[in-house]
């Protein structure tokens, strides 16, 4: 009997053991295994560190008041309605929640806005929250500029940048711990998977052997794997171009312009739907701006892209600003060819 139990217990040690260590392919085939596994698992499988917000539980229900906090500001719970997080923005007011990139690991302006032209989102000012789960640094370069010493303590931190982002970005309060809670339940649960990447086949299955790798070798596999993604968005602040740089519409593609106007500008400023100021495509929306063009002031598309405004007593309302990296200046002449070209209907 003892023997009995003895045998039965290592057997079950070798079974666990072997679990513990099995390839992500198990008998599945390749893609079909690995292709639905975390970045995250695979990344900690491959001897990287943990991400400083590593969450090992996921709850769906939490997960489910995040979204209703980043898309309507609010949610219920325990049968209530929370109080908003900000009375004036919402987080869809500046961010995507779907990828904005065929190629994860770009940031190009002009890719951003043909891949939100072929798929029907938004081209807004801020990061989309797609992937944000598996970034390692928020509030990058030139947002130092704008929020000062605010930035320090949110850089390195998620819970810091979503906090940042709900009472200064958003002109609200600070979240609660049970709703930070929840938004980053929401972004676990939109994080990347490895069919995100668009890895060779060969590199999955480099991966997927993972067991067989010597340390140098699942070194270099983890390289390979966040070249693939954005870890971090840069963000460069311009200033407002100088008006002998100006091409004021000239050589600028219209049909590029008409894209960024309605999913830029109408997606907040469409019947005043997140500002007090409401355009439209129509006549009087194009000349209010071409009268402007030459100016520096909020009023023109030069300087408000590059600026934005400041929230203020009496303005909660204000526009974030583009950055280089949201919006280029080849970009900025395309909107304005076709600011002209309604301003003369």
């Amino acid at each position: 009997m003892i023997k009995y139990f003895f045998y039965t217990f290592v057997g079950l040690c070798f079974i666990t053991i072997s679990l513990s260590f099995t390839d992500f392919s198990s008998n599945k085939g390749l893609t079909s295994s690995i292709d639905s596994v975390s970045l995250e698992e695979v990344l900690i499988k491959l001897g990287d560190s943990p991400l400083l917000h590593q969450m090992k539980d996921f709850d769906e229900e939490k997960a489910k008041m995040g979204e209703d906090i980043i898309r309507d500001g609010f949610t219920k719970r325990n049968g209530k309605k929370s109080k908003r997080i900000s009375k004036f923005f919402v987080c869809t007011d500046c961010h995507n929640l779907t990828r904005e990139f065929d190629d994860l690991s770009s940031e190009s302006p002009e890719k951003r806005l043909e891949y939100a032209k072929s798929h029907s989102i938004p081209f807004l000012q801020g990061s989309t929250f797609f992937g944000i789960y598996n970034r390692t640094k928020f509030y990058n370069g030139d947002y130092k500029k704008k929020y000062g010493e605010l930035v320090d303590g949110a850089r390195d931190s998620l819970d810091n940048a979503i906090q940042l982002c709900a009472e200064y970005c958003s002109s609200g309060r600070p979240m609660l711990d049970w709703e930070l809670e929840a938004v980053k339940h929401y972004f676990k649960k939109n994080e990347l998977l490895m069919k995100d990447l668009n890895l060779s086949e060969d590199l999955l299955e480099r991966i997927n052997q993972y067991q067989n790798a010597t340390d140098s070798e699942k070194k270099e596999l983890i390289g390979q794997i966040k070249k693939r993604y954005r870890q971090f968005y840069s963000a460069t602040f311009l200033p407002t171009m100088d008006r002998d740089k100006r091409k004021y519409g000239e050589g600028g593609d219209a049909e590029n312009g008409k894209a960024i106007y309605n999913k830029s500008c109408l997606h907040c400023h469409a019947y005043k739907r997140a500002t007090n100021l409401s355009l439209d495509n129509g006549k009087l929306s194009g000349r209010m701006f071409v009268k402007n063009l030459e100016n520096y002031s909020d009023k023109s598309l030069y300087q408000i892209i590059r600026w934005g405004t400041y929230a203020k007593t009496g303005r909660k309302q204000y526009m974030p600003l583009y950055t280089k990296e949201k919006m280029s200046d080849e970009q900025i002449n395309d909107l304005v060819a076709y600011i002209k070209q309604i301003s003369k209907k």
